[in-house]
């Protein structure tokens, strides 16, 4: 019963990433439709936390390789896996309680490089990116 909960789990944890990467897409086919819509953006930075993201994007993409990617170890805290990146990831998900908290982190690159990680009780339990080299 145990292993079955565990793979309607991590099933769960693909769809959930697999919608994200989806919304990623979209977002970055609206940015380059739209990227000159500042007069709104920039009066909304100071209180908004989803524009915050963006400074934190841009300084990923500096630092997304493959390297990075395959020194990255299931088990590994955020912390670890945030040192390895070299910056702070955007929180794309955070559900449950302690060793059943699940949290999924994005770092996005160029070139629509990125890197996601989901950890479960605070170990990384999977990743997946794209584009890296």
């Amino acid at each position: 019963m145990k292993n079955l909960f565990n793979i309607g789990f991590v099933v769960l944890i693909l769809v959930v990433l697999g919608c994200n990467c989806q919304k990623l897409q979209e977002l970055a086919d609206e940015t380059k439709k739209t990227p000159s819509s500042s007069p709104t953006t920039s009066s909304n930075t100071s209180s908004s936390p989803t524009t915050s993201s963006s400074p934190t994007s841009s300084e990923n993409k500096a630092g997304l390789t493959l390297d990075k990617y395959n020194q990255i170890k299931n088990g590994m805290s955020y912390k670890e896996v945030k040192d390895i990146i070299g910056s702070e990831g955007v929180e794309t998900m955070s559900s449950g309680d302690g060793k059943y908290k699940v949290q999924s982190y994005k770092w996005e690159g160029e070139q629509f490089q990125f890197i996601y990680a989901t950890f479960v009780g605070e170990k990384l339990s999977s990743k997946t990116q794209a584009n890296l080299k």
